[in-house]
Formats: structure tokens, sequence, C-alpha cells
């Protein structure tokens, strides 16, 4: 598994926010339909501790018609993951910490989005 394999993992079993997303969380580029609707993807990379810690920062962005429902779910994204610290589906989490969020208008699509930007800090078996 992989970290951006973990976060999708965790979004999905997580029934506060699949009950405001439903299946709507992709990892990539947002899909064209959706609402509301998550999307994530890696803005950052790097290794550490002698290749044996990896640190990703990842863009969690949550998305809904009205700014209300876009920061509720966003502040869910960032409970779920800040100070995280656990081993879940057999990847291990050092540390999760929420870096930033913010609330943007986007007037192309009628959307609200509200990006949650995620530090992680973990191993990977793979790592050589």
């Amino acid at each position: 598994m992989d970290i951006w394999e973990y976060i999708g993992w965790e979004l999905l079993n997580d029934t506060d926010i699949t009950d405001v997303v439903g299946a709507n969380i992709y990892h990539g580029l947002r899909p064209e339909s959706g609402d509301p609707c998550i999307n994530y993807f890696e803005v950052s990379y790097e290794l550490l501790g002698g290749n044996q810690f990896e640190q990703a920062y990842y863009q969690i962005s949550c998305r809904a018609s009205t700014p209300g429902v876009a920061q509720d779910l966003a502040r869910k994204v960032a409970v779920k993951f800040q100070n995280a610290k656990r081993t879940s589906n057999d990847f291990d989490i050092q540390m999760g910490t929420v870096e930033n969020k913010m609330l943007l208008p986007e007037p192309d699509t009628d959307l609200y989005h509200v990006p949650v930007d995620i530090r992680f800090l973990y191993s990977e078996n793979i790592v050589s």
C-alpha cells in the first residue's frame, strides 16, 4: 500500500465523511460531477532519516454547493488526520499534521472549495 491508497482507504472508511460525500472521493483531479466531493493529491515529497522515513504533503480538497457543507466536510477531514499516529490496513503513519485550510469560492463551478493541506510522516517498507 502506498500513501495515496492509505488516504483513500481512511476517507472511504470514515462514515462521518461518507455520510456527506458518499463514494465521491477521488485520487487526482476533481471529477466533473459530484457534489459534495473530495479529491486529493500529493503536492510535495521528501525522504528523511537516511531513507527510513518518508514525508508527503497532500491537499485534500473538499467541495460543496454551500460554504457551510464544504467547511464542515473539511473539518471532518482535518480531525481525521490531525495527530494521526496509527497503523491502518498495514500502513504505518508516524504523524499526520494539518498545515492549512481555507475557503475558496469557485465561480467557474459554482462550488465552494476548502483545501486541507496535510503533512504525513510515515515509514514504508519499500524504501531502501
